[in-house]
C-alpha cells in the first residue's frame, strides 16, 4: 500500500532520522503534521476496487489510520530537520517509516472493508 500516497509525499519521506534529539510534538503540532499527511494522502491514495461513497470512506479512513500512525513516530527536531533541508525527502528511513504505517493501516483498503 505505501506505493499509493508516499512516493510523492516529500515531506514525511524526509522526515526521519534517528540520530536527532526526541522533543515530542505539541499537541497543535502534531495536529499540523498529521493534517497535512491526511491531506497528502487522501489526495495520492487511488480508490480501491470498490464502489462511489464506499471507496471513498476506505481511503478516508485509510489515510486518517497511516497519517496518525506516521505523525506520531515524529519529533520536533525531524521536523525543523526538514524545513532546513537536513534531511531530504528521499532518506530511506523515511521510506521505512511510511511503509510501516501503511501496512500498519492497509486493512481500511480491502475489499471486505466497503461499508
Amino acid at each position: 500500500m505505501s506505493k499509493y500516497w508516499f512516493g510523492s509525499l516529500g515531506l514525511a519521506c524526509a522526515m526521519a532520522t534517528q540520530s536527532l534529539s526526541a522533543t515530542p510534538l505539541t499537541p497543535g503540532q502534531h495536529n499540523l503534521l498529521q493534517g497535512f499527511l491526511l491531506r497528502s494522502c487522501i489526495k495520492r491514495t487511488p480508490l480501491p476496487d470498490a464502489s462511489g461513497d464506499h471507496a471513498e470512506a476506505q481511503v478516508q479512513k485509510y489515510c486518517q489510520c497511516a497519517s496518525e500512525h506516521l505523525a506520531n513516530t515524529f519529533s520536533s527536531e525531524e521536523v525543523m530537520a526538514v524545513l532546513s533541508g537536513q534531511i531530504k525527502k528521499d532518506d530511506p528511513r523515511g521510506k521505512k517509516r511510511l511503509a510501516e504505517a501503511s501496512a500498519a493501516c492497509a486493512e481500511y483498503l480491502q475489499p471486505d472493508n466497503a461499508e
